[in-house]
């Protein structure tokens, strides 16, 4: 309510008041009590039994609050909330008071709420964003020196009152941002786009024995994509939310993982909205192998598969690790704890349509990840992926392995049969392990195939010409010698006689 409909009030209610006189008495109160003219006006009401509540009524503006008023009205927007504390009174009992942080267009004030109105916060009938008109309340300096708002028993809360105009009012979150333009420095981010993957929801229990729920998602818009972590009442937002559909998260916190990757974490102050937009989820922004850098995420692609490992325990739980190639190049695949459990039903040549992975480098080489928030789908109808039979890489010579190195890959011909053996690994396990001598016109050296490739070598016949991808060479008990790890495939390029297809 502003002055002039204040001193309106005043004079239809007080006919034998002129203007000059209210003005008057208006201003010297102002001046004596250090108080604004609008705080002046609506105690001289006040004095005179003049009734100035009503529906549309907003109360005093925010920065017009002084300490000493005993019955004020505001109006403003929570921007902020601080959860219900209990404490101890000098004769032993207990109370309970919360906090929060009110706006309107002329400032913002911290709002003490006591007794029972603390409820409203712990049962979350307040919260941020909402426009909240507070009426019956005291203002007193707090312990800073500045005015603050008390809300006690006779105090009343009305949550979006009618009549009042919320787009007056300042917004507590940030407006969306472009996903691209998000960096480790951004505290708080509000971005709007298509829902890509989903894991959860799910329940978990807290140490303090309350219990708790959580949903990720992956969210995409034009120019990149990012993870974004539901919790509690953020996650029930979403309940029954769907793949490729629109949704708006306002104020979420941005964390970086151990891995360096931004996340969006939506706790209780933070808006999310589900809009109506919704898209089919395809391969919208798929990339090639060729294209793959370090610390890309949100990665979808359609890939054949070359070679399949078997699963294998880390230290995060347990790994698979796939051979991957496009027309533009082969990738090592690692699929991660659930995922895993996919190798056993993948074998050489099954397409795979992968969306949500992430690159990482290790030991100098890109290895394509599917985690917890990636998708797979296993051959999908209508479609295929063009490899070219002989993976092009660039081809070491023997003559040119000195020393210990790698990757290398390498084109060779078997010269002898491969002998098969068994060996126990650092870790306990029994593995096989498939060693020939081979040459390549520049040199000659020994050739060891571990595990899977173990089996695919010794089934290859004598004077087969094979290229051999991302083995290393290392010294062993016959001295320098070629040996595959968990990247590694092999292609027969071609036997006596004979052109010789793609294992």
């Amino acid at each position: 309510m502003s002055l002039e409909e204040v001193v309106e009030r005043i004079l239809a209610a007080e006919p034998g008041l002129s203007r000059e006189e209210l003005l008057r008495a208006i201003e010297e109160r102002a001046r004596a009590l250090g108080v604004s003219m609008l705080i002046s006006a609506l105690e001289v009401a006040k004095e005179l039994g003049v009734e100035l509540e009503g529906g549309t009524d907003v109360g005093i503006p925010i920065g017009d609050l002084v300490t000493g008023l005993s019955d004020v009205t505001i109006t403003g927007r929570i921007m902020r909330i601080w959860g219900v504390k209990v404490f101890r009174r000098r004769d032993g009992s207990t109370g309970k008071m919360a906090s929060l942080r009110l706006a309107d267009g002329t400032g913002s004030v911290r709002v003490v709420l006591w007794g029972d109105k603390a409820e409203l916060v712990r049962d979350g009938t307040l919260e941020v964003g909402q426009v909240v008109r507070i009426a019956h309340a005291r203002t007193r300096e707090g312990l800073r020196g500045v005015v603050e708002v008390h809300v006690g028993p006779r105090s009343t809360i009305e949550v979006e009152p009618a009549g009042v105009d919320e787009s007056a009012f300042p917004s507590p979150f940030p407006e969306p941002v472009e996903i691209s333009s998000i960096g480790p420095s951004t505290p708080i981010a509000s971005v709007e786009g298509f829902v890509t993957a989903m894991r959860g929801p799910t329940v978990f229990r807290r140490p303090d024995g309350s219990q708790g729920k959580v949903l990720r998602l992956r969210v995409r818009d034009g120019t990149g994509s990012i993870t974004v972590v539901l919790w509690d009442r953020a996650a029930d937002a979403c309940d029954g939310l769907e793949l490729g559909t629109k949704i708006r998260v306002l104020g979420a916190k941005v964390k970086e993982t151990l891995t360096g990757e931004l996340e969006l974490h939506a706790e209780r102050e933070v808006q999310v909205e589900v809009l109506s937009e919704k898209v089919e989820i395809g391969l919208e922004g798929a990339v090639k192998i060729s294209e793959l850098k370090p610390g890309q995420s949100g990665i979808s692609m359609a890939v054949k598969v070359l070679r399949v490992g078997g699963i294998r325990p880390v230290r995060t739980g347990k790994v698979a690790t796939l051979v991957v190639a496009d027309e533009s190049g082969a990738v090592r695949l690692d699929l991660w704890n659930d995922k895993a459990e996919l190798a056993s039903q993948v074998r050489p040549g099954d397409v795979l349509l992968l969306r949500n992975a992430y690159v990482r480098e290790r030991r100098g080489e890109l290895v394509l990840n599917i985690g917890k928030l990636g998708s797979i789908e296993l051959n999908p109808e209508g479609l295929d992926v063009e490899v070219p039979q002989v993976t092009k890489a660039e081809l070491k010579p023997l003559g040119e392995i000195k020393g210990p190195g790698g990757p290398f890959t390498v084109e060779v011909i078997i010269e002898a049969a491969p002998e098969l053996r068994e060996v126990v690994t650092s870790s306990g396990d029994v593995v096989s392990v498939a060693s020939t001598q081979v040459s390549d016109g520049t040199g000659q050296m020994r050739l060891s195939a571990w595990r899977d490739l173990a089996d695919q070598l010794i089934s290859i016949p004598v004077g087969t010409k094979i290229r051999v991808h991302n083995v290393r060479a290392r010294e062993g008990p016959w001295g320098l010698e070629l040996t595959t790890g968990v990247a590694s495939f092999i292609e027969v390029v071609e036997g006596p006689g004979r052109k010789a297809n793609l294992d």
